[in-house]
């Protein structure tokens, strides 16, 4: 008799389950974030907040996202990602929904103290401060806001890390980012349809809402390590464990004890990556935060007379960002096989930076509206090949860290990012001289920070983990070479 012949089990396909849940709240991240943007004119009409306040309203979301993005990234890397992604996106949920619930109010607290009001000094000009009011309070529920969305990037790293084998991070990274840009893109249609409905503040209430349905789903299903997960067959979890720098069952597991900050702050690998994200931050976020007044003052776009137009209008750079995502981590999977894992990650930041930065510089110069939306809606897409790289970085070089890694490098970032929606109406104002001459001045500074930018890939090197014992047991487990296919 014959025995019986057992068949190789087919891996499943788990992991990709987990891709469309973070691609999802990928798309939600960039929702919540850029609507804002699409309503800004109600917002100052509704609440007398001049062009200088509203800087500090945009600014203040990143404020808290800069701070509690080192810490939301170790929550992950200590108590794991599903906890710690069903409380971030619960807390900015609340604080989106808040958004909409800011009326106009003023109140002199000193002066109903029976004091002298608060006076700040600019120059020859004294100017009285209430102490509280709708500013303040908007831009508090905006920083709490920022609060709640920072550490989603670090931890959605640590996920592609912990379910994706090496060879397909930037392919995830790529997902994930592609779809944080098609919520960009999607934003002002969005919340122009909702408000056009319901208005502006329960738009916002309907966001929030969103958010609070996707925390229920996800922590139903989504499972920290694929060893946890019982759907996820042996075949599927050898896959993800194969392979070069691919993270073990070990690594994938919580990070305990405290953070190796001695390992980490003195890496030049690590601060050239943190240049690279501030120089991109403070480019890159002219567009949620002032395109759409460029758009309207120089090129003459205006929700009064087509407002569906100037919302794809304003969608559009981050569309175009959605498929330079996809193209750059694909790629970069692809270089690294070879030309290995330095300049396969190094090419791409390079290329992608300096190209942006050529075609924001020519779009801010050239006065046909057409071309000038085109150039700089292509600055996106060449700039958004390069950022599912930047975060494939953090699980390259961090290991069971990446959650921190990335989260230390893109609290950096928002430091660049937190300068410019103050700035640029600072600079502007500043200037004298025609409105499109002032616009191109504005612009040339947020593209020489990209040349910077660029020229940081230079220092970076993907091949140097800062944990190179853990990675070095990893590659020897595997007993594969580097740019060769698992």
């Amino acid at each position: 008799m014959n025995p019986t012949h057992v068949p190789t089990r087919r891996a499943t396909r788990v992991r990709f389950i987990v891709l469309a849940f973070i691609c999802t709240l990928s798309v939600l991240t960039y929702l919540d974030r850029i609507c804002i943007s699409r309503v800004r004119e109600d917002i100052q009409e509704d609440l007398l907040l001049s062009d200088f306040q509203m800087g500090f309203v945009l600014s203040a979301f990143i404020v808290g996202y800069l701070l509690f993005e080192v810490p939301g990234g170790w929550m992950g890397d200590r108590w794991g990602s599903r906890r710690v992604l069903t409380r971030i996106v619960l807390w900015w949920s609340l604080f989106t929904a808040l958004t909409g619930s800011v009326f106009y109010f003023s109140w002199d607290l000193f002066t109903l103290l029976g004091w002298e009001p608060f006076v700040v000094h600019f120059g020859d000009r004294h100017v009285a401060i209430p102490v509280l009011g709708s500013f303040v309070a908007l831009m508090l529920v905006r920083f709490l806001f920022g609060c709640g969305e920072a550490g989603a990037y670090p931890n959605i790293s640590r996920v592609v890390g912990n379910w994706f084998p090496y060879r397909e991070r930037g392919l995830a990274l790529g997902a994930v980012f592609t779809t944080a840009r098609l919520g960009g893109a999607i934003a002002p249609l969005v919340i122009g349809t909702l408000t056009r409905a319901f208005g502006w503040r329960r738009a916002f209430w309907v966001l929030g809402a969103v958010g609070v349905a996707w925390c229920l789903l996800f922590a139903w299903w989504f499972r920290d390590r694929p060893e946890e997960k019982p759907e996820c067959n042996d075949a599927e979890r050898d896959e993800i464990r194969a392979g070069p720098y691919s993270f073990t069952a070990q690594e994938a597991g919580h990070a305990h004890g405290p953070l190796p900050w001695g390992q980490l702050l003195p890496s030049p690998n690590l601060w050239a990556i943190c240049l690279a994200s501030f120089c991109v931050g403070f480019a890159w976020w002219f567009f949620p935060s002032w395109y759409p007044k460029f758009l309207k003052e120089v090129h003459h776009f205006s929700y009064e007379e087509a407002p569906v137009l100037k919302e794809v209008l304003e969608g559009l750079p981050f569309l175009c960002g959605a498929a330079g995502c996809l193209v750059g981590g694909r790629l970069s999977d692809r270089l690294v096989l070879v030309v290995g894992r330095r300049w396969g990650r190094s090419l791409l930041g390079l290329f992608g930076f300096g190209g942006a930065a050529l075609c924001f510089l020519t779009g801010a110069l050239v006065r046909d509206r057409v071309v000038a939306v085109t150039l700089l809606s292509l600055a996106c897409f060449i700039n958004d090949m390069a950022v599912p790289v930047l975060w494939a970085l953090a699980a390259d070089i961090g290991g069971r860290y990446a959650g921190t890694v990335g989260g230390f490098t893109n609290m950096v970032g928002g430091f660049g990012a937190m300068i410019t929606p103050v700035l640029i109406p600072h600079l502007y104002n500043s200037l004298s001289g025609p409105i499109p001459e002032r616009w191109a001045i504005v612009m040339a500074v947020l593209a020489i920070a990209w040349f910077i930018g660029a020229l940081a890939w230079l220092g970076i090197d993907a091949s140097k983990p800062l944990f190179p014992a853990e990675s070095e047991m990893n590659g020897s487990i595997s007993g594969l070479h580097e740019g060769h296919r698992p």
